[in-house]
């Protein structure tokens, strides 16, 4: 596994609920979660030794999400630039058990870590009942941006 620069940490210090696998080759490559706030993060694999798979954790906002599924901005854009300017790289065992949880930024990622310039998402990659089941999800990520929209319109014309 390639050396990584950053902060250790004890102990890995979110929460999160697994909501849908957006990439799966002979398993997960890029997952999807949430924390109990709605806060959405993606899991991305970037590499594996005898122990481990070393996962980039970082959060995305729903507008970021949604850009990256429209392909219109890509999994190295959101690598590099985080929304939090941070990554969290875990060490995971077979058993899911965090090993290892550093605290990373995009410029001391190894240049391997970095998806590709035209790492963009794409639906025709997946059978289709994957393609089903990512569109409900995505669908409900789009109903509560929409949501959020509506809040945010009635909110300024409460306070005209």
């Amino acid at each position: 596994m390639q050396s990584l620069t950053g902060n250790p940490l004890k102990t890995f210090p979110l929460h999160l609920r697994d909501i849908v696998d957006l990439i799966y080759f002979d398993g997960p490559l890029l997952t999807l979660f949430e924390n109990q706030y709605g806060d959405y993060y993606l899991y991305h694999w970037c590499d594996v030794d005898q122990r481990c798979n070393r996962w980039l954790v970082f959060r995305v906002t729903q507008k970021f999400l949604r850009l990256y599924i429209t392909q219109k901005l890509s999994l190295r854009e959101l690598i590099l630039n985080p929304v939090d300017g941070f990554l969290y790289a875990l060490d995971l065992d077979d058993d899911l058990i965090c090993q290892q949880v550093y605290l990373t930024s995009p410029n001391q990622l190894p240049d391997r870590y970095v998806p590709a310039v035209d790492s963009y998402y794409d639906f025709a990659k997946l059978d289709k009942t994957d393609t089903e089941a990512k569109l409900l999800v995505l669908q409900r990520i789009e109903e509560d941006w929409s949501e959020l929209k509506q809040w945010w319109k009635q909110s300024i014309l409460q306070a005209a």
